[in-house]
């Protein structure tokens, strides 16, 4: 696949370093500090030219604000690092991506909760980049349990990342069968962290039943 920036006006670090944390013996997450030197830079540009939403999930029989903000590019073209980032992503991992995804979390209370991005449907073999834009706050990961419930806040066996401005991550093999990420609140002062995300799916494997993170949780009440 041709890449046709020029290097004297790139968005990313000329050499970038990936480390490889193996999380199980099918599951790992790749590491790039400092992918996108400038990452500050981009967060200010899209703070400031993005259309910025705030979606609703169904809980306890009622929709709620979700803490954290949906961002669309009003012309539909991404920022030029984002783009670049995608294709430096899709060169590496020689799979196309889509457009990346944007979130904001505004401050030290907006967070998601433990999930898997079971939009996919089919997580037996995925590829999910995420690029962080800002302030650095943590970023957990943790082995799917026999609990119920994905989504609680037990931090056992929790691994925290902690991506710093401008950081990529890349979370690969089963890692979306079988382990959970989150973004917690944090304790103090916080600023806004942008994360940006490109998901793929080999859509091998069983497919998974479960329904998604967005979608309504229904609780039948006691007899």
């Amino acid at each position: 696949m041709a890449d046709t920036t020029d290097l004297a006006t790139s968005w990313l670090a000329e050499r970038p370093e990936v480390e490889r944390i193996e999380l199980d013996g099918h599951s790992w997450v790749d590491v790039v500090r400092g992918l996108v030197p400038r990452a500050d830079e981009v967060h200010d540009e899209l703070v400031a030219d993005a259309r910025w939403e705030q979606g609703k999930v169904f809980r306890y029989e009622r929709w709620i604000p979700e803490p954290r903000l949906y961002g669309t590019m009003p012309s539909g073209v991404p920022h030029p690092a984002v783009a670049e980032a995608g294709r430096w992503l899709s060169r590496r991992y020689r799979v196309l991506f889509g457009v990346g995804a944007l979130a904001r979390y505004r401050n030290e209370r907006d967070s998601v909760r433990f999930h898997r991005d079971r939009e996919l449907r089919w997580l037996e073999d995925t590829l999910i980049g995420v690029l962080t834009l800002g302030a650095t706050r943590p970023w957990l990961l943790r082995p799917l349990g026999t609990r119920r419930d994905d989504d609680d806040d037990d931090l056992v066996d929790a691994i925290d990342i902690r991506p710093a401005s401008g950081d990529l991550l890349v979370m690969g093999g089963r890692c979306q069968a079988a382990w959970l990420h989150a973004v917690p609140k944090v304790a103090g002062r916080c600023g806004s962290r942008i994360s940006v995300q490109w998901r793929w799916t080999s859509r091998r494997g069983r497919r998974d039943p479960n329904p998604p993170y967005s979608a309504p949780r229904l609780f039948g009440r006691p007899p």
